[in-house]
């Protein structure tokens, strides 16, 4: 099981992680790729902004999976 010392939310939002990647990687394969479909892509692309003394460029967007979903499940599992 988990060890109980440190933030035992970090454990959770890495095994999401792992699985958020687990799930875009089976995306790829013609068996698997219509149950690991992104369940949510959003987010925001601000290409570049120009502000004369600086030049900086942000995106910032999510997937969410069947991947994603199973690997919480199982990080709340094993915290319990």
């Amino acid at each position: 099981m988990v060890a109980r010392t440190g933030s035992h939310w970090s454990f959770v939002v890495l095994l999401l992680l792992l699985g958020t990647l687990l799930g875009v990687y089976l995306q790829r394969f013609g068996a698997t790729g219509p149950f690991f479909r992104d369940i949510v892509h959003t987010g925001f692309d601000l290409g570049e902004v120009d502000l004369v003394f600086i030049r900086f460029g942000l995106s910032l967007f999510v997937r969410l999976n069947l991947g994603s979903l199973l690997g919480a499940l199982v990080g709340l599992w094993l915290l319990r």
